[in-house]
């Protein structure tokens, strides 16, 4: 396997020169512990076949796929990514799976004396930042909506502070840019200066759903890997705290 990371598109488009053999895939960046297990596993039980994973937000990896970067796989945070790139033609009929699920917590900085036990701690004049993705990135939109059910959104406004992606939230926080966060639980257990400050019930969750797919470029190899994702995947996914897709 080669991970490419977060990648612009001009570097995607070195990739028209990759082998046969290999396969591109773009992968939610909170995908990104799971997917290189489940990467290794499958190269292991397929000899010759090579995976080429680009990390990043959903919309950000759908924008690339629609300007023509040469993906074979897409494994998304989210349903409206997906659904973008059908509607323009561009995913094999009939390809679109459900793979896994998350559910959303709010995490704190350690060594944070700020009281964050509930939902209204989260607009206490002491809590100045709290780091989010934007409304495109699947992230930023399910923890919006829930913060906008909750009635709160509009009194965090001015001390959002915007991310880039999934992984990048949590970083703030264990950076000290941010007093809060709100992150998938899958990211939390992975944290390594943050904790968890509380969780949303569960009645409260918005649906987090993932979703892979094939484009027009899928080979063989592709098809394979995202059989192999819905397959023994599962259990590797399970393991880093993803749940069955609602």
């Amino acid at each position: 396997m080669r991970t490419l990371g977060i990648l612009p598109l001009a570097w995607l488009a070195l990739l028209q020169g990759a082998r046969a053999e290999e396969v591109v895939a773009s992968v939610a960046a909170s995908l990104r512990a799971p997917s290189t297990e489940i990467v290794r596993r499958f190269e292991a039980e397929h000899p010759g076949a090579k995976l080429l994973l680009a990390f990043g937000a959903s919309n950000e990896l759908a924008s690339q796929i629609e300007a023509g970067a040469p993906v074979e796989v897409f494994l998304a945070a989210d349903e409206e990514s997906v659904a973008r790139l059908a509607s323009k033609g561009l995913l094999l009929e009939g390809s679109v799976v459900p793979f896994a699920g998350n559910r959303l917590v709010v995490v704190r900085p350690d060594a944070a004396e700020l009281r964050l036990a509930e939902p209204r701690d989260l607009v206490q004049p002491a809590l100045r930042r709290l780091a989010l993705p934007g409304w495109g990135v699947p992230l930023g939109h399910y923890a919006r909506e829930w913060l906008a059910r909750r009635g709160i959104l509009a009194d965090l406004a001015d001390r959002i502070v915007v991310t880039a992606n999934a992984p990048a939230t949590l970083a703030a926080v264990e950076l000290g840019q941010a007093d809060a966060a709100i992150v998938y639980a899958t990211d939390a257990r992975v944290a390594k200066r943050a904790r968890v400050a509380f969780d949303i019930p569960d009645a409260e969750q918005p649906r987090i759903r993932y979703l892979g797919a094939l484009t027009h470029r899928a080979g063989p190899g592709a098809r394979a890997f995202l059989d192999f994702v819905r397959g023994p995947g599962a259990a590797i996914l399970e393991a880093a705290g993803f749940r069955a897709a609602p």
